[in-house]
């Protein structure tokens, strides 16, 4: 198989990357043997003044290293020899005596932009196909091809962290701002431009400026004290972004630290020795697992059918709560058309506020500008009638949790809508199927539960009753993927998937602090699991009235074994529901948050004895337990399905790989004895282990294949 392709015109030459039968190009082991012997050659040519590197793929230049050669990776020292024939070749790249330009016409991420930074320049388009940077730590790895070395010297020690630690992948016209690109050109003569800036080059008609250096970085970078603050400025953001759970940002750190002044060969070879601590451990597999899963569902397709419209204009929203405006922010932000439906003015100003307030965080940050925000903020018109919903293509309702307010909802909206229309629920843990038998479109008619706070939780889940159609189920996925979101479908059962695993567990820390664990004990030890948030601070955030009407239905539909904690029932009753009332297990004032000392008084002086780690098991084994039935009941087609709901819906940590693939970690049969304990110890029902369980422990089965 041939990777690159070679031609020539007048002195600039051009090495086209197409890597064979495949719709990316990927720095494999062959694609790297056949790049150096293209290199070997070309070194030796006279007639060759400036080389260009491209690609034939459309939208996108090179994603990277192969992934699949770095999961494979068991031994440190093997990871550090994968590095050293990476640098190997680049370095080969570096020294040509050529003018090389990296011609970016799409993705340039990881391994790719590394090549592209030992070419002696960078160009790029400005389509927003084009994604520019190194994003290997979210892999649980370093940039191992030079990147930790080359890119402090391109744009400086400060402003590669930013890029590095991170794993941020920039537009090309922040790339071009940052240094990170020398030139934009204009997409459909990328090419042609490309040569046209390498002869002025060589003519010295142009000059590439770098970016220079302002007093305070100089300050910074520019002798030890500085760069002491500079590196432990940016160890305090690693820390306080990733609780010190994700040790790749700050292996790189150090790496890179430990580059000032040393030659280049000691630096890369210090870069392959961070790589080395990494590319074998056991959190790099999990995260790369958890990437294969991220690729699997963005594309997934759920049936075999075609959605009924491929590309929503225009959507109704009934409910104008907080939910309701974030929707409509939602749909407007991609060029919806919205019209958002309440019975009062009152809660259609909150929506708009809703919206308004979410766009005001963007125009803060300088994503938008202010223009696009009143363009976009045009697009929600608001109503106390039906008025404008006849020609919506799909309609969302949500209403208040209320079964016999929705089903009237949806009475009306089947007299109004157009036949062919959707209807939608953003219902949390209510039934489908009830709803729909209030419309003459029951193959039209499926959940659509968006996560709070719409705008930054990713996950989307479709809830698909008995009577929806395979049609509308694409489109309700087509949709979900206009607006952004990671899709996955699951079957109407009360609670669904991600509310049905999460409330026990909720549920489950309420027990623990009856039995005396203290609030801010019990959140920390989660916290040092990797939760982004412990369940009495969820509990607070969500709504105690939230948390505790959910849980109700969940008592209802499955009995005993989600019996509701009685300290849930005494905090609602007292009206205590969290922040939204300023007073929970907490007390919240603005940012600041304590802990209740009325709750705690609530349950009584009772002392807790348990350790952590019965704690953590109690917590986490409840949701591996009703997991394990949601798959055994059919409720999902796969525990992978299950991962991605709890990683998107719930911030379930990422480096453990998913829930159930770390229950495949700790091992089905320890699962089990350990849920048997607990059922002697503190309840017969709650801790019962599910038949799929049982029969998994007994022939030590695993969730994933091994």
């Amino acid at each position: 198989m041939s990777y690159f392709k070679q031609t020539i015109d007048g002195d600039i030459g051009t090495l086209e990357f197409d890597t064979p039968d495949s719709s990316v190009n990927i720095l494999s082991s062959a694609a790297l043997t056949e790049l150096e012997q293209q290199l070997d050659e070309i070194a030796g040519r006279s007639d060759i003044k400036v080389l260009l590197i491209t690609s034939a793929k459309k939208s996108i230049f090179i994603a990277g290293a192969d992934i699949k050669e770095i999961e494979s990776i068991t031994d440190p020292q093997e990871a550090s020899e994968k590095c050293n024939r990476g640098k190997q070749v680049f370095d080969k790249l570096e020294k040509l005596p050529q003018i090389t330009v990296a011609v970016i016409n799409g993705a340039c991420l990881g391994g790719g932009y590394e090549l592209s930074l030992a070419c002696t320049y960078r160009v790029a388009g400005f389509a927003g196909c084009v994604k520019i940077g190194l994003p290997e730590v979210r892999l649980g790895i370093l940039p191992g091809f030079g990147g930790c070395v080359r890119l402090p010297k391109l744009i400086g020690i400060g402003n590669a962290l930013s890029v590095i630690l991170p794993g941020k992948v920039l537009d090309a016209n922040r790339a071009l701002t940052l240094g990170m690109v020398d030139r934009l050109f204009y997409d459909p003569i990328l090419v042609e431009q490309a040569k046209t800036f390498g002869r002025a080059v060589l003519s010295k008609k142009e000059k590439v400026h770098r970016r220079r250096k302002t007093l305070i970085t100089k300050l910074l970078e520019g002798n030890p004290v500085g760069r002491s603050i500079l590196f432990s400025q940016a160890r305090k953001s690693v820390m306080k972004s990733t609780a010190g759970h994700y040790p790749a940002p700050l292996v790189a750190l150090d790496t890179i630290k430990s580059l000032v002044g040393k030659s280049q060969a000691e630096a890369l070879r210090l870069e392959s020795e961070g790589f080395g601590k990494l590319g074998a451990s056991e959190i790099s597999k999990n995260l790369i697992h958890v990437f294969y899963l991220d690729e699997q569902y963005k594309k997934k397709k759920w049936n075999d059918a075609e959605p009924t419209l491929t590309h929503v204009k225009k959507a109704g929203v009934v409910g104008a709560g907080v939910m309701g405006g974030g929707i409509a922010q939602l749909l407007a932000k991609n060029n919806v058309i919205c019209r958002i439906k309440d019975l009062n003015n009152q809660a259609l100003a909150l929506a708009l506020k809703t919206a308004r307030d979410v766009y005001k965080y963007l125009l803060k940050t300088r994503r938008m500008k202010k223009g696009q925000v009143e363009a976009q903020m045009s697009l929600i018109s608001p109503t106390t009638t039906y008025d404008g919903f006849k020609n919506a293509d799909v309609v969302i309702e949500a209403v208040v949790e209320r079964m016999d307010i929705k089903k009237q909802v949806f009475k009306e909206l089947d007299e109004v809508v157009q036949p062919s229309a959707c209807l939608f629920t953003n219902t949390s843990s209510l039934s489908v199927t009830e709803m729909a038998q209030c419309t003459s479109r029951q193959d039209r008619v499926c959940g659509f539960h968006f996560f709070n706070p719409v705008h930054r939780m990713p996950l989307l889940e479709i809830i698909a009753t008995e009577k929806t159609s395979e049609q509308t189920i694409a489109t309700a996925v087509a949709f979900a993927r206009q607006l952004g979101k990671m899709v996955i479908v699951v079957k109407d059962k009360e609670g669904f998937i991600v509310n049905r695993i999460l409330l026990p567990y909720m549920n489950e820390a309420a027990y623990l602090f009856q039995e005396g664990v203290d609030t801010k004990h019990l959140d920390d030890i989660v916290k040092r699991f990797g939760m982004p948030m412990g369940p009495m601070e969820l509990a607070d955030e969500v709504g105690i009235d939230v948390g505790y009407h959910v849980a109700h239905i969940l008592e209802g539909a499955y009995g005993n074994r989600m019996r509701i904690a009685e300290i849930l029932k005494t905090v609602y009753e007292a009206g205590m529901l969290g922040k939204k009332s300023g007073e929970g297990f907490y007390i919240h004032a603005g940012k600041h948050k304590t802990v209740s000392s009325n709750v705690q008084n609530m349950r009584g002086n009772t002392v807790f004895t348990l350790d952590d780690d019965v704690t953590l098991k109690r917590l986490v084994y409840i949701m591996i337990n009703e997991a394990s039935r949601c798959l055994e009941e059919g409720v999902v087609e796969s525990a992978s399905t299950i991962d991605v709901g709890m990683i998107y819906g719930t911030g379930f940590p990422p480096f453990r790989g998913g829930l159930l693939r770390y229950a495949d970690s700790v091992g089905v049969k320890h699962i089990v004895s350990d849920l048997k304990n607990f059922q002697d110890r503190f309840d017969q029902h709650r801790f019962e282990p599910s038949q799929l369980l049982l029969s998994m422990a007994e022939t030590n089965d695993t969730f994933y294949p091994s």
